[in-house]
């Protein structure tokens, strides 16, 4: 992976963009480059707007550099200003196949709410504008970044956000119904259960996956069925590519509970994340070991799929 400081590399991005605008000043007047949408905040900080740049890189890396300058730097439009400002500054940014982690400063924890989902809306949406990228992670001072209730927030897609460039944030309230797969009372077969929730699709929108393995670690409700996962689990970190989720829990996960065995605890995430529309496939790793057995019976590296055959 690579990770470098970026107040050399910002530097001589700003002269390769100042010789870029030299050079085609002296040409054509068509735009130079491949066009990207970077989002800005409003003055007020309510709302997103985006602005088309061009970029003079083909090279992935750079391109990253690029949108990160163009993200620390004021706008032409006087309507709006830029998305990392107030002295938050960038630490170190890394990219690994689809993915940047960007790490940011500690002035980014003192943003008001509204502003801090703004200022993540806008970094995901610009960086995944990047053709090569899909995914990004922020972290503040090389530690996971939170929402307001201390949840890890983990790895971001540009879906995750309502499309709120242009207008108010607004918070819109609907309910969703998942399907969980919760332990019998002898810990040795799955019962599937019905849940609704109240769920905010609003620009800090909780992902439907990680929802689901939250709605398994705080267990069944009214003694319907037994808990499969220890209540002391934290989820490390969650994301979905090519329609496999890969989970990181910390090492309660392999605390057993009651009587239930390995493979309905395994079976009860796994069936519970396929019965999502984007998952066909789940991997399950503990505190980022990829080496090793699940509780001695299953590899790490083991992909499971949807598996019935426990369900009473």
């Amino acid at each position: 992976m690579n990770q470098k400081p970026l107040r050399i590399i910002l530097l001589l991005l700003g002269l390769m963009q100042l010789l870029a605008v030299a050079l085609t000043g002296c040409g054509s007047k068509e735009p130079q480059g491949t066009p990207i949408d970077i989002s800005y905040l409003n003055k007020n900080e309510t709302k997103l707007v985006t602005e088309t740049h061009y970029l003079t890189s083909t090279d992935t890396k750079d391109m990253i550099v690029e949108v990160l300058t163009l993200l620390c730097s004021v706008p032409d439009n006087k309507e709006l200003k830029a998305t990392l400002t107030s002295g938050i500054n960038i630490i170190t940014y890394s990219y690994d196949g689809e993915q940047v982690i960007v790490s940011l400063g500690e002035k980014y924890k003192e943003l008001s709410r509204t502003t801090e989902v703004l200022t993540r809306a806008a970094l995901v949406r610009s960086l995944t504008n990047i053709p090569e990228v899909n995914y990004v992670m922020l972290t503040v001072n090389g530690e996971s970044l939170t929402d307001a209730s201390g949840n890890v927030i983990g790895i971001m897609t540009s879906d995750m956000f309502v499309n709120n460039a242009g207008a108010q944030v607004e918070t819109v309230n609907s309910t969703v119904t998942l399907r969980l797969y919760f332990a019998n009372e002898e810990g040795d077969g799955l019962v599937a259960v019905n849940r609704e929730l109240a769920h905010n699709a609003d620009v800090s929108n909780v992902p439907m996956e990680k929802l689901v393995v939250e709605q398994l670690i705080s267990g069944p409700v009214n003694g319907e069925t037994c808990p499969t996962i220890s209540p002391d689990t934290k989820l490390v970190n969650i994301t979905v590519r090519d329609n496999i989720c890969y989970l990181t829990f910390d090492s309660a996960i392999l605390t057993a509970v009651n009587n239930v065995t390995t493979d309905v605890t395994i079976y009860s995430i796994v069936n519970s994340l396929v019965e999502l529309s984007n998952i066909n496939k789940v991997q399950i790793s503990v505190d980022g070991n990829k080496d090793g057995k699940f509780r001695d019976k299953y590899e790490a590296s083991t992909v499971f799929e949807r598996n019935l055959s426990l369900v009473n």
